[in-house]
């Protein structure tokens, strides 16, 4: 048989050209910075943005000392969420600025 016999879902496609390259990455720690709401919910996005990733590490701007303190308490648990809803496990570690 060959390969036209089967044909594969365009997703599966082009996830295998992003991780071939390099980008599934790159891709999926963009996938936080845009989701951010989603993963912190409502409360905790009003008072947070979520501005880039590098080499692992996200960086969140907090509007307040006090949120900022609370934030660095979440910060396990917001790593777990980061996993869950988007599948992004190469973000190690999160600055609260």
């Amino acid at each position: 048989m060959n390969k036209w016999n089967h044909p594969e879902k365009l997703g599966s496609i082009l996830e295998n050209i992003l991780s071939e390259r390099g980008y599934h990455t790159i891709c999926k720690e963009y996938e936080v910075v845009s989701r951010w709401k989603e993963i912190v919910g409502e409360r905790i996005s009003e008072v947070t943005e979520c501005s880039r990733v590098e080499d692992g590490i996200l960086y969140v701007n907090v509007s307040t000392a006090p949120w900022r303190q609370e934030m660095v308490f979440l910060k396990q648990e917001i790593l777990k969420q980061i996993k869950k809803v988007t599948g992004c496990d190469t973000i190690r570690d999160i600055i609260f600025g």
